[in-house]
């Protein structure tokens, strides 16, 4: 079905959706139209022959869920920023589930990686997107600030508890895991306080 907006024909597009509509609210269709303006003849006889403005607008709705909101990279609605400033910076409830996962997640990995953290092994995005498409869309930004905090506080303190049994160890190095076996969720959040919008330790022996 051909759908007029805009002054064009759209051809399969409904510009009643909140997702096209959102296109529109961010800019992103008059930033289309613009490159439009500016393409040579040759560039735009190839624009046409894959699908011209049609594809290119269709593409863009993908980027939004049928609410009109933002997906991020892993196809989670809630997680922009853009206009927030650091309002969204809050600490809040995490279940105690995902404070598990993440605590799990965190000692497997600094076991594995020996105490670094390596952005190409870690599956820490996975029980992100999980938490977050658990809740509510208005809870997920503040939910994942305060996830982060506790996946911090909780990697401070497996650091704390090696090197206060071997302090010559550095991050990289081999070390006895069983040092970490006192070093539980329950042990580290017992230290944790309140900070403005931060998580601190209150006190920084965990490592009995």
């Amino acid at each position: 079905m051909n759908v007029s907006g805009l002054g064009n024909t759209y051809n399969g597009i409904n510009t009643n959706s909140k997702q096209y509509k959102a296109l529109k609210e961010k800019g992103w269709l008059s930033g289309v139209m613009q490159n439009e303006a500016m393409m040579s003849p040759e560039e735009r006889m190839i624009y046409e022959t894959f699908g011209g403005r049609d594809t290119i607008i269709k593409n863009l709705m993908k980027q939004f869920d049928s609410d009109g909101d933002l997906l991020n990279a892993n196809g989670v609605a809630g997680m922009d920023v853009t206009g927030k400033g650091t309002s969204w910076q809050q600490l809040t409830s995490v279940s105690e589930e995902y404070r598990q996962k993440m605590f799990d997640n965190v000692k497997r990995e600094f076991i594995q990686e020996n105490g670094i953290s390596n952005g190409d092994t870690t599956k820490r995005s996975d029980i992100f997107k999980d938490y977050q498409l658990s809740v509510s869309k208005d809870k997920r930004l503040s939910g994942t600030w305060t996830l982060e905090q506790y996946e911090g506080q909780y990697r401070a303190a497996m650091y704390a508890a090696v090197k206060s049994a071997n302090p010559n160890w550095k991050p990289g190095q081999k070390f006895d895991t069983s040092i970490l076996d006192n070093v539980t969720r329950e042990s580290v959040e017992s230290t944790l306080v309140k900070n403005g919008n931060r998580l601190v330790r209150n006190s920084i022996d965990v490592s009995v």
